[in-house]
């Protein structure tokens, strides 16, 4: 079953093209009538309350806040109540959303959860009025991630690098004799790579890993970069699960929990005892491993003494020689409901400024892709490799943002449980994923239909 543009009706394209969103920004953009408080004929400015919810605690909740107060600073009349929604963000936000009091704002991964349940303000047109947010100014796979319906519903905002990098652990690397001038161009090649690094030992317990698999590659955009085939397609409203493409990924992934073992694998983790790969404990006995743009800094400040990495492309499964880079990035948002969607927007315009970007990197370490605020960063103050994630968006010859699926967590959730079913040979690839298929297309249709 396939879902496409002639199949919407007519109440779920007044939705997704915001005809509906367009009447709420209209009337918020009536002027309001003259108040007691007005003097000489000049309104007296409104004091505005803004709710504003994202997912992270610790350092990077606090980097909200801090962004949060430097804005009420350059815009006094408009508090902002910041609050860390954690894990829980998009039922939390979809139900307030339904219960009719929604925060005005929200920071999510992408738009596309929101805008196709309707709980989104299209900002189409305040982008084209404002004078203070460049389109040029971001990164181009960036802007995929605000897109649902060929409209746009949120800037990209907070954090924004990139989710897919392979990380090597150069002690290892340089004591197997490998030559870090000739890395891994395909995954033949990273299987040999993997081979000379590991470590197992006569009872054929691991040692050391050579290749961990796991990690940022479990997201189904990750591996959808990788193999050159969307996972989904905001064109035409169609899952591509069911395609070789995926099929071969998880063959691929499979092939390395097959080099030493499912169990052995599962083993050797639990003994690490959830020990960060680099740490003291674990003594950096992983090899090779995917991460993104905060895995550098995971590793500079959880590293053993002496350990060094450096970082690359992962190879390319489509075989087209290609450098293949996922610029994931995180979304701000105004909710369909919002008191006050214009002094929201000036908060969305507020967060494209380097100004912004700024205060929540010192606080956070949090990098905004914009072209802007990359060229303001001292390269050499960064942790070691993360210049890799900055100019893998303009250097990588595959660079895709993130699918416009508003069933996005979703499939990441069952894509990650099938990959690990399929490594432990308990799931067939061509099966799962045709389930997997189906599964999703209802749900989608379920959008569409709503």
């Amino acid at each position: 079953m396939t879902v496409s543009r002639r199949g919407l009706s007519r109440r779920t394209f007044l939705k997704v093209t915001g005809v509906g969103a367009a009447a709420a920004v209209v009337a918020a953009c009536m002027p309001a009538p003259p108040t007691a408080g007005d003097v000489g004929g000049a309104p007296a400015e409104e004091q505005i309350e803004l709710d504003y919810w994202y997912i992270w605690g610790g350092q990077g909740g606090e980097g909200q806040v801090a962004g949060c107060d430097l804005f009420t600073e350059n815009n006094p009349n408009i508090i902002m109540h910041p609050l860390t929604a954690g894990g829980v963000i998009v039922d939390k936000t979809l139900a307030a959303f339904a219960a009719g009091d929604p925060p005005d704002l929200v920071d999510l991964i992408l738009v596309a959860p929101l805008a196709g349940r309707g709980a989104l303000i299209a900002v189409d047109d305040y982008i084209e009025s404002s004078d203070i947010v460049d389109l040029d100014n971001y990164q181009a796979p960036h802007l995929e991630a605000v897109n649902w319906a060929g409209l746009r519903w949120g800037l990209p905002a907070n954090e924004g690098l990139g989710w897919l990098g392979l990380a090597r652990n150069r002690n290892l690397v340089q004591a197997a004799g490998l030559d870090e001038d000739a890395l891994p161009g395909d995954f033949e090649e990273l299987h040999a790579w993997a081979g000379a690094l590991e470590e197992i030992d006569e009872d054929g317990n691991v040692q050391t890993l050579g290749m961990d698999i796991r990690g940022i590659l479990t997201y189904p955009d990750c591996w959808s970069v990788v193999m050159g085939k969307r996972y989904f397609d905001g064109d035409t409203f169609e899952y591509n699960f069911d395609s070789d493409e995926f099929v071969e990924a998880l063959q691929i992934a499979k092939s390395f929990y097959d080099r030493v073992g499912a169990e052995k694998i599962a083993e050797f983790k639990a003994a690490q005892e959830g020990q960060p790969i680099p740490s003291p404990a674990a003594a950096g006995k992983v090899a090779l491993f995917s991460g993104g743009s905060w895995t550098p800094g995971s590793l500079a400040l959880n590293k053993a003494e002496g350990l060094e990495f450096g970082f690359s492309y992962i190879p390319d499964g489509a075989a087209e020689g290609k450098q293949p880079f996922f610029a994931g990035t995180h979304t701000a948002m105004i909710l369909n409901g919002s008191d006050n969607p214009d002094a929201a927007w000036k908060f969305l315009e507020f967060t494209s400024t380097d100004e912004y970007n700024r205060r929540v990197y010192d606080v956070s370490g949090f990098i905004l892709g914009t072209k802007s605020f990359i060229e303001s960063l001292d390269m050499s103050t960064l942790y070691p490799g993360l210049d890799f994630y900055t100019s893998a968006l303009s250097e990588g010859t595959r660079v895709w943002g993130i699918a416009s699926d508003p069933n996005w967590y979703l499939a990441w959730d069952e894509f990650l449980s099938l990959e690990e079913e399929v490594g432990f040979g308990t799931t067939d690839p061509v099966e799962g994923l045709q389930i997997l298929q189906e599964k999703l297309t209802v749900e989608l249709q379920k959008v569409l239909d709503a």
